[in-house]
């Protein structure tokens, strides 16, 4: 009898729990956004704009939704930027998440587009990448404040991958894996110059695909 009336309790309160509601687009231009009342694992609402590509007919996305706060992984209230520029592939982020009702209504800015001085050796095209014979320069932009280089892996192919990223990115694991995936072998800010760094590389990239 204890059990039965403890289990109607817990039910009666996760019934009567009052759920977050967020923002939520309609369409990738977010040009229409509707209140919806989240599931209970959601406790914080999101927003976040995205560029990917580096034309000018880049595609520009903008999501609004119901978020737990481990997929949020950015600060609550902070409105934070991210990006990463290999070369031949660009993509970059800014993202607010908040925990208050309806929160996640106000617009945020598109990612930094402007040059910052900082060069980063990179791979002029993906064919490159896959070589392992990358010695192209890149301009980094916004955000982009350190040099990276390192692999990844898809399948069985092994990739050279070089460019300008966001600090912050090098220490949040979550993002990283996103970017990157979960095999990466990425080094932020490394010390040596940037033709060093190249050859470096491009001699280790054929040893490692030996070893494996």
């Amino acid at each position: 009898m204890h059990l039965l009336l403890r289990l109607c309790l817990t039910w009666t309160l996760i019934c009567t729990a009052t759920s977050l509601r967020c923002y939520e687009c309609t369409n990738s231009h977010c040009s229409n956004a509707t209140s919806i009342e989240c599931p209970v694992t959601s406790t914080v609402c999101k927003t976040k704009v995205s560029v990917k590509g580096s034309t000018p007919d880049a595609n520009i996305m903008v999501e609004k939704n119901c978020s737990s706060l481990l997929n949020c992984f950015t600060p609550l209230d902070a409105v934070t930027e991210w990006s990463v520029n290999k070369g031949y592939f660009k993509e970059s982020h800014v993202q607010m998440c908040c925990a208050t009702e309806n929160c996640n209504l106000r617009s945020m800015p598109v990612p930094n587009p402007s040059l910052n001085g900082k060069q980063c050796t990179s791979c002029a095209t993906s064919e490159d990448s896959l070589a392992g014979t990358c010695n192209s320069t890149v301009a980094c932009v916004g955000s982009e404040d350190i040099c990276f280089n390192g692999t990844t892996t898809s399948g069985s192919s092994t990739m050279l991958e070089l460019g300008c990223v966001s600090k912050n990115l090098c220490s949040n694991t979550i993002i990283h894996e996103a970017v990157f995936g979960e095999n990466a072998q990425i080094t932020c800010g490394a010390p040596w110059s940037t033709s060093f760094s190249t050859t470096l590389l491009g001699l280790a990239l054929p040893a490692y695909r030996v070893l494996v």
